[in-house]
């Protein structure tokens, strides 16, 4: 929620509606496999990503991150300790 606040209302109703697309038809959405992670997915909407990490078996999916798509890459790395 806390990235959610820095982005403009207009792009939070597009990333809101793009995230109950997924909850509802998630094989509707295109995902981009995220490299050197076995089960996250980058998810564009517009000039922003949503990392997410889906778990099918219960119908959950967790949204690791929103930010704008110049800066998700390495927030997420520098939020995870990642690669």
């Amino acid at each position: 929620m806390k990235d959610m606040k820095k982005i403009p209302p207009e792009t939070q109703l597009r990333i809101k509606q793009v995230l109950q697309t997924l909850k509802i038809a998630p094989e509707s959405i295109h995902k981009k496999p995220l490299k050197g992670y076995d089960n996250l997915f980058s998810v564009r909407v517009g000039d922003y990503r949503i990392i997410i990490e889906p778990n099918h078996e219960d119908n959950v999916i967790f949204v690791w991150m929103v930010s704008h798509r110049s800066k998700v890459y390495d927030r997420f790395k520098r939020r995870t300790g990642g690669e």
